[in-house]
């Protein structure tokens, strides 16, 4: 290849995957996502893609390489239910689940959010683009769209069902001056000289009105596939006189034309059918190039590329594409597992992932278990396939704890096979899964009655500071077990508080007194759950508790009384909790379906008869002098604190909200619709004091978000300054770390001039890179003076710009 080409390809995968738009701050985004479940794939001149639902995976033709793009880099949206690339050049066409739509084209997205935002009962989702003439059909779940892509518009609206009722439309094909709709009621026919927005212009042509789902082009009329993709079909032959019924095939996927065969795709097979549809050659499994083993894909599409070889999507490897003779290349960029994620943990330098899950009532999700690592840039993956002691019977993942006397010690809890102990080979040796603990070898027990190894379900599992690791063991009389990891010893407590059978208890954590904060989530003993060892872990006896059951229920001498979520005037709030949370002043916040409490007095649990859990009120400073309760009504299913003491809170449904320390206001509201949030079901929050980086897990899949604040220091001897040098192309903050809490930070030229000035939250302090009057600075060297809250303690530090 000429130095000219090679040019010229840089150039256009460059333009291609650049950010098209930054209206969600993206720079300070992270995708952690998984491409695996490729469900289409399509190519253009210089490009084969791959459609997975959070991006398209792009394997450029002549350089070999590969990139995705996603909301985060570019695209409107997430939730992808189709693509279409146009004959020729770069163009592809994205269709959404909510009914937005892509327009790719040489590198720019152009938007066409009207079918997304209209006020619709019906599903919006995009089936399928057609191609003609300059105009793009569109199928979705209640008609067909005409789209002028020339205009970036829609054009017309055809809703085709009788009466012009809503009809969904699979797919379309154009044949002879016609145009064919594969529909939930048959396969309808209209002649493209007439108004297509006239539903009575509109004919059933087949013999049936079931389902079709699929269409492709005949010597004697068309090829349709009667049923629901992805299960039992038979595929029709519609032609003037008569319908044929000419196969049948399980699992169907996707049929497509290439001019000599047709290459249909079931879940187990590619089949290649020539004209008369007999198979004249299948596909079960492949060579992958990259191992030596056959692979058995799971096929979602297929097509015979411009270069004649076949390309298929994989619903568990993403694209593949055939190399050789005989091989196949996988095309998968590097990501986690699955987009199953549950937890996360930043444990040294590595990013732990499980993907488990609860069911309905907190019953089994039986999602398998997989612990994904990602070291460095390298992921690693702990699999039943690699995996010796994650049998066919392990499953739902739930909890990571780190032992921080031993950071390399790793324990993983599941809800019904135990936990799961990883450690190190060695000192330099890899990570392995080294012991699994059950009811045959540890305290741990199974549900009574149920069948054994498939109940013992443990959720909380919180590390103290002397490497103690307590754990939550549900339906059980000994609802807390403690293990100490450096003597291999185990403790169980009986509290009569937790002594039900049906009680499903939650997580787990250590307040500044020492005290263990508990949530039951199901059975008697629902709702808040505090108790004091007193630092004895072997002697439960002198332990202190308090639960929803009250003394007279259990006259147990420790029991200090029942304890309830009260309100200021003794009055019980809820008992559905779904997040704990201590911050830096001692508070525990408590998120519930009501919204968020607090208890600012945890010390004193035990000595108040009914201490009050506080609903934080938020002016709403409009004039009215009312105010709401923070987030009142919505559940709030994850709390983080960041380094500042600012608080995070995920929610079902509403996405993540910062608020300040005291929690009377918002500092940001992140959802799908002003951020590359995939989701907004929050699952967990994890935040990296060191970084600042913050761990979103959402039911879509996991993304992070780098946050303004970081843990302070009490000293300046870890600042530094990245980026430095500052480069012309580089367009994100500058971050000044290593700060104590609330540094005051001075930015000046090398003449003493003020150029910026703020107060670090936490050890971090941001610069975007402008003077005091809103302009970019000029290229030289800045000085950076800091000095902490008291001034007791000062540094200075530069930062370089080259323009």
């Amino acid at each position: 290849m000429n130095h000219q080409l090679i040019i010229f390809y840089i150039l256009i995968f460059g333009f291609l995957f650049s950010p098209s738009h930054n209206t969600h701050g993206q720079d300070r985004w992270k995708g952690y996502f998984s491409y695996k479940k490729c469900f289409q794939v399509d190519e253009t001149d210089d490009f084969i893609i791959g459609a997975t639902e959070l991006g398209l995976i792009f394997f450029h033709k002549e350089t070999r390489s590969i990139s995705v793009k996603n909301k985060i880099n570019g695209l409107s949206d997430g939730g992808i239910s189709t693509i279409k690339a146009l004959g020729g050049g770069n163009t592809i066409l994205i269709g959404y689940e909510n009914g937005n739509i892509d327009i790719l084209r040489n590198g720019e997205v152009h938007n066409i959010p009207d079918l997304k935002i209209e006020a619709l009962t019906a599903s919006k989702r995009i089936n399928h683009f057609l191609y003609h003439e300059g105009s793009v059909f569109c199928s979705t779940d209640f008609g067909i769209l005409e789209i002028d892509i020339e205009k970036n518009e829609i054009a017309s609206t055809l809703i085709i069902g009788n009466e012009a009722t809503f009809l969904k439309v699979n797919t379309t094909i154009i044949e002879d001056n016609f145009i064919y709709a594969a529909t939930s009621s048959g396969v309808l026919r209209a002649d493209l000289n007439t108004s297509l927005a006239f539903y009575e212009n509109w004919n059933l042509i087949s013999d049936d009105n079931q389902e079709y789902c699929d269409l492709a082009k005949s010597s004697n009329g068309i090829i349709a596939v009667r049923g629901i993709e992805g299960e039992s079909t038979s595929i029709i032959q519609i032609s003037e006189t008569e319908d044929t019924a000419l196969r049948n095939f399980n699992q169907f996927e996707s049929i497509t034309w290439d001019g000599r065969n047709y290459i249909l795709a079931t879940r187990n097979q590619v089949h290649f059918l020539d004209a008369s549809f007999n198979i004249t050659q299948s596909l079960s499994s492949v060579q992958n190039s990259e191992d030596s083993d056959p692979y058995q894909p799971s096929f979602k599409d297929a097509f015979s590329s411009s270069s004649g070889g076949l390309v298929f999507a994989d619903w568990d490897g993403g694209l593949f594409y055939k190399s050789g003779a005989n091989t196949f290349q996988q095309i998968l960029p590097s990501g986690p597992y699955s987009n199953q994620v549950l937890k996360t943990s930043k444990i040294q330098d590595d990013l732990w992932i499980v993907p488990g899950g609860f069911g309905s009532l907190y019953n089994n999700a039986n999602i398998p278990p997989v612990v994904s690592i990602l070291k460095d840039t390298e992921w690693k993956f702990f699999t039943r396939s690699n995996t010796d002691l994650f049998t066919s019977g392990v499953r739902d993942l739930v909890n990571i704890a780190a032992n921080p006397v031993n950071p390399d010690n790793v324990f993983i809890s599941s809800w019904g096979n135990g936990v799961f102990e990883f450690g190190k080979t060695d000192q330099e040796g890899d990570i392995i899964l080294k012991k699994h603990y059950t009811e045959d070898n540890s305290p741990l027990s199974n549900a009574p009655g149920a069948p054994a190894y498939r109940y013992t379900r443990v959720w909380g599992a919180t590390f103290d500071n002397n490497g103690n690791l307590y754990m939550t063991n549900s339906e059980f009389v000994d609802g807390i077990v403690v293990y100490n990891a450096a003597d291999s010893l185990w403790y169980e407590y009986s509290y009569g508080s937790l002594k039900t059978r049906y009680s499903k208890i939650g997580e787990l954590i250590i307040d500044s007194n020492g005290y263990k904060w508990v949530y039951a989530v199901g059975g008697s003993v629902k709702g808040i759950f505090v108790f004091n060892d007193n630092g004895t872990i072997d002697n439960q006896w002198d332990d202190q508790y308090r639960g929803t059951i009250s003394r007279d229920d259990d006259p147990d001498e420790r029991n200090m009384g029942k304890l309830e979520l009260w309100d200021e005037n003794g009055e019980p709030l809820t008992n559905n909790i779904y997040s704990l949370a201590k911050d830096k002043n001692g508070y525990i916040w408590i998120g519930t379906d009501i919204g968020v409490l607090v208890q600012y007095n945890p010390e004193n649990i035990f000595n108040i008869e009914r201490p009050a859990f506080i609903r934080i009120k938020v002016p709403r400073n409009d004039g009215s002098g009312l105010a709401d309760y923070l987030l009142e009504n919505q559940r709030v299913t994850a709390i983080a604190i960041d380094g500042a003491n600012r608080k995070y809170f995920g929610t079902e449904g509403s996405g993540l909200y910062i608020i300040s320390e005291d929690g009377t206001k918002t500092v940001d509201h992140f959802t799908t619709t002003n951020s590359p949030l995939p989701s907004d079901n929050i699952r967990d929050i994890e935040i990296d004091n060191e970084s600042g980086e913050v761990y979103i897990s959402t039911d879509a899949g996991l993304i992070s978000y780098r946050g303004d604040a970081t843990s302070g220091n009490e000293t300046f001897n870890d600042v530094y300054v990245y980026p430095n040098p500052v480069r012309p192309e580089y367009e994100g903050p500058i971050n000044i770390s290593g700060l104590a809490n609330r540094t005051n930070v001075k930015i000046t030229d090398t003449a003493g001039n003020l150029v910026y000035e703020t107060i670090s939250l936490g050890g971090k302090a941001l610069w975007n890179g402008k003077n005091l009057y809103g302009k970019k600075v000029k290229p030289g060297i800045y000085l950076v003076f800091l000095s902490s809250p008291d001034g007791s303690q000062t540094a200075q530090t530069k930062i370089a710009f080259i323009r």
